[in-house]
């Protein structure tokens, strides 16, 4: 072969170049190899990323709607003030406020699931998905009449004329309680049903003798009112509603009540003395599928903030956890339930000592299982031990042995041993791995009569025996 050859000058070419394409391959490859580890990478850590982020990150806060009643009412008071204490104490929750007409309205505004919680009476009809959150305030029944009027029980009201609450409203109902209690005559009674401010402007002017209205001690409509006369020089006066114990015994919603002396205004007191009336609680309640996290908020501002609330609203310090277990009241929430469980115990805490006892019991029978079972199995493993004893005991005598007939006689000796471990597999008085163990040296032991008889010129064959299966 020389150097001018063509063909020696072309077919290194053609053999550099499947080497080269090769070379090129593969870097490709790892080059796409190492795009797509570091696409996976970041991938995974992108995502990683924006799940942390999702974790960690400040939700936004729950909003509850509530209605209240009218603008200025105590309910929409203590209500915008509680949502000014939430603002400042939570971080989870908010309170919208809005206006209502009344009690049913509110209720209707449940149902409809345009708001999430409301302010109504006790004694306001309500469906069966509505719960309770706490009761709020007290609301007396106010019968007050101007001093020159000569009306001093409930059934002097068929001689003077009266305001009550507006038309279908639950405190226009309340004024009917009463005069069906004490059968007034409603034919002879002169009422008008207007709007308190209303009324109560009429009271001041004479316009008529009696006012008759349901609201809180604290009401400031009501204690402008007082504040008013005060300056005119006109004085004002209760009427008892004696009978108010008997009243609530047939309205289970009602309770017994009093306005205390000097409630109204102290320097000339209204009333003069303690005086009887009736009583219906203001309660806050939501729907039963509203968030139960929103609801337990809501309910721990109200009870832990209390102080906080009174300060900026006097009738706050009224706000109590319901009864359940007495008088009449929707269910509690299970928002509000959870706020007000949270101090009892849980169920391994109230029966921590029969558990106690249980778990001593289960432990003592592991314990006792656990020592049966190592017991057992070092039983298994002395068996496999007395075996392997017996192999080694022949295998020793084989390697001494002068003749094919104590060969022979070794050899039947070694079959049984194996015959009574397979039949101590069948019945688990050996295990898999004691077998194992002996399989191996029984195997050592025929090789070695099989070595010694040849030895002295003689053959012999012994199948192998077969690990138990199944």
């Amino acid at each position: 072969m020389t150097r001018g050859d063509p063909s020696n000058l072309q077919r290194p070419a053609a053999e550099k170049q499947p080497t080269v394409t090769s070379a090129n391959i593969r870097s490709r490859r790892q080059r796409l190899v190492r795009r797509a580890a570091f696409f996976s990478v970041a991938v995974i850590a992108g995502a990683l990323l924006l799940t942390w982020q999702w974790i960690n990150h400040d939700p936004a806060p729950a909003v509850l709607t509530v209605a209240t009643g009218p603008a200025g009412s105590d309910a929409h008071t203590l209500m915008r003030e509680t949502a000014e204490v939430i603002e400042r104490h939570s971080e989870t929750l908010r309170l919208d406020v809005v206006t209502s007409r009344d009690a049913s309205q509110n209720i209707a505004l449940l149902n409809a699931k345009r708001i999430d919680a409301a302010v109504i009476r006790a004694d306001t009809p309500v469906f069966t998905d509505i719960r309770g959150i706490a009761h709020l305030y007290p609301d007396l029944f106010h019968l007050i009449v101007r001093d020159d009027v000569s009306a001093y029980s409930i059934h002097d009201l068929d001689r003077i004329s009266v305001s009550i609450p507006d038309f279908d409203t639950a405190n226009f109902r309340s004024f009917w309680v009463v005069g069906d209690h004490y059968d007034l005559p409603i034919g002879d009674l002169d009422w008008t049903a207007e709007p308190f401010v209303d009324g109560a402007g009429r009271l001041l002017r004479g316009d008529v003798d009696a006012l008759f209205a349901v609201r809180s001690m604290r009401d400031r409509q009501l204690i402008r009112m007082f504040e008013d006369a005060q300056l005119t020089g006109l004085k004002l006066r209760y009427i008892p509603i004696r009978q108010a114990d008997a009243i609530a015994v047939k309205r289970p919603f009602l309770a017994p009540a009093a306005v205390p002396m000097g409630g109204l205004t102290g320097a000339l007191p209204v009333p003069t003395s303690r005086t009887p009336t009736l009583s219906v609680a203001r309660v806050l309640v939501t729907r039963s599928d509203v968030d139960a996290a929103a609801v337990r908020e809501l309910t721990r501002i109200l009870f832990e903030h209390r102080m906080d609330l009174t300060i900026r609203f006097a009738l706050a310090s009224a706000i109590t956890a319901p009864d359940t277990t007495r008088g009449l009241s929707v269910p509690l929430h299970e928002g509000a339930e959870a706020f007000f469980n949270r101090d009892e115990p849980s169920f391994v805490q109230e029966n921590a000592e029969p558990l106690a006892l249980l778990v001593m019991i289960m432990t003592g029978l592991i314990s006792g299982m656990l020592a049966l079972r190592s017991r057992f199995v070092a039983n298994q493993k002395n068996r496999a031990d007395v075996y392997n004893y017996q192999l080694l005991d022949i295998q020793e005598r084989a390697a001494k042995a002068a003749d094919r007939a104590e060969l022979s006689t070794l050899k039947d000796e070694l079959n049984a041993v194996l015959h009574t471990v397979v039949r101590a597999l069948d019945t688990d008085e050996v295990t898999d791995e004691g077998f194992q163990s002996f399989s191996l040296l029984w195997e050592a032991v025929r090789e070695t009569i099989n070595d010694r008889a040849a030895a002295i010129g003689s053959d012999t064959d012994q199948p192998v025996p077969a690990r138990k299966t199944g």
